[in-house]
């Protein structure tokens, strides 16, 4: 006869129902546990707790099996803290310290996904320190020089950023903060430092390519500075060269090498009779090789008599030309026109300064070459005073060829009406009409 089961002891059956609770958390692979479910996991591991304090003794065997269930739950717990807020719970209800069980979302969860989140914390932290400097960087170039609201904006907006990302990073409570924006947006627990990574990326990436793209946004200030400068005719606004010279001074500060940039900021200095300032910014431009820079010092360098530097920053544009003519067949007409009008100024002024020296055999080939321009007409329209390569000849012409001298004066006239003079030029109007009288 066999004899009955020996019947369990309360601790038994509060360890099979323990078991039976932990199989809710196998059973929810496809779905997110149940609130209701979650609670008897938690329920029944209280109610063992209890038993083990009441139970006398427990034996080796159901040892074991209690520490291979509580590892169940330990490995699964983030099912539980993805549905319950067991902070609230705390709140209300009485529980011992050592009740782990009620503290699992302190435990370090062991969700696959968060298998890596030792090196997001790592590189997030390092993100942070690389975010800090280009801000530093950024605020440097973009607050230099005069700012509007929309830089100072974009300014405190990512720092604000930052300092919310720091501070959850290294802060317990706005750790705690986070976490319950995130409850409340319904996000599972184990996505949390993938948000946070994610969030920091992403701003890493917008002052990267805020850094990567100053030259971008020093055209745009360029671009801004010279409509500024000479507002379009139909707008019918008036200069603003106060608001012009700011904005060529941050499109410089964002980056230094624009040499339009240095060009505009000197002719707008220039307009000023800022004559300092204005040679420095076209020394700066010249330096880089832009032609028209070169022109515009050297036409100085001629104002103040200083011939000889005038000749060698022309020789130097004489040269930069040259380069630009060998790859002439890659360039557009557009791109030609503007070329054939750099030239004429470079041989023009070349021709004024060899003039000014008495080197009137080195004069007269520059001259003729700025003639032949001039009297192109697809080039003609676009040169500020065709008029001027003749005027010059015809001055060079007065004691060798007084009939040529003539015929070169009236063209000096005839070009010139209508168009923008200088003070030289101007001069040379009024010897051209006593000329010809």
């Amino acid at each position: 006869m066999n004899s009955p089961a020996p019947v369990p002891t309360p601790f038994q059956v509060a360890l099979e129902r323990y078991q039976n609770a932990l199989n809710y958390l196998d059973t929810s692979h496809n779905k997110s546990l149940k609130k209701a479910q979650a609670l008897e996991i938690i329920a029944a591991r209280d109610a063992l707790h209890k038993q083990m304090e009441a139970e006398a003794e427990i034996s080796v065997d159901m040892s074991s099996k209690l520490i291979e269930q509580d590892n169940r739950l330990k490995q699964k717990s983030y099912k539980i803290t993805q549905v319950l807020d067991l902070a609230e719970y705390r709140e209300t209800l009485p529980m011992s310290a050592q009740a782990w069980w009620w503290h699992l979302e302190s435990r370090e969860s062991l969700h696959p996904c968060n298998r890596f989140d030792w090196l997001l914390r790592i590189v997030k932290l390092v993100l942070l320190g690389v975010n800090f400097t280009l801000i530093g960087t950024i605020a440097t170039r973009f607050l230099s020089g005069g700012s509007g609201l929309l830089e100072i904006g974009g300014v405190i907006f990512s720092t604000f950023i930052s300092l919310l990302q720091t501070e959850n990073a290294l802060t317990r409570t706005r750790q705690k903060g986070f976490v319950k924006l995130m409850k409340l947006l319904g996000i599972a627990e184990h996505w949390y430092e993938e948000i946070q990574f994610s969030v920091t990326v992403i701003v890493f990436a917008i002052l990267l390519g805020i850094y990567l793209n100053f030259s971008w946004f020093s055209e745009f200030y360029k671009q801004e500075g010279n409509r500024l400068q000479s507002p379009p005719p139909a707008s019918q606004e008036f200069p603003n060269l106060a608001s012009a010279e700011e904005k060529y001074l941050k499109a410089i500060e964002l980056d230094p090498d624009n040499l339009d940039a240095h060009y505009k900021l000197a002719t707008l200095y220039e307009e000023l009779q800022d004559l300092t300032n204005g040679k420095k910014h076209y020394l700066i431009a010249a330096k880089g090789g832009f032609i028209d820079a070169y022109n515009n010092l050297a036409y100085w360098y001629l104002r103040d008599n200083k011939n000889a530097e005038a000749v060698e920053l022309l020789e130097k544009a004489k040269r930069l030309l040259a380069e630009k003519d060998e790859k002439l067949d890659q360039f557009t007409e557009e791109e030609k026109r503007n070329l054939a009008v750099q030239k004429y100024s470079i041989y023009k002024n070349l021709g004024w300064a060899r003039f000014k020296q008495n080197r009137s055999e080195d004069a007269v080939p520059n001259l003729l070459v700025a003639i032949g321009i001039a009297e192109n007409p697809a080039y003609q329209k676009f040169i500020r005073n065709p008029g001027a390569a003749f005027c010059i000849y015809a001055q060079l012409l007065e004691k060798e060829d007084k009939k040529l001298s003539q015929e070169n004066w009236r063209k000096c006239l005839k070009l010139a009406e209508g168009r923008e003079i200088n003070t030289e030029e101007e001069q040379w109007l009024y010897e051209a009409r006593k000329k010809l009288k």
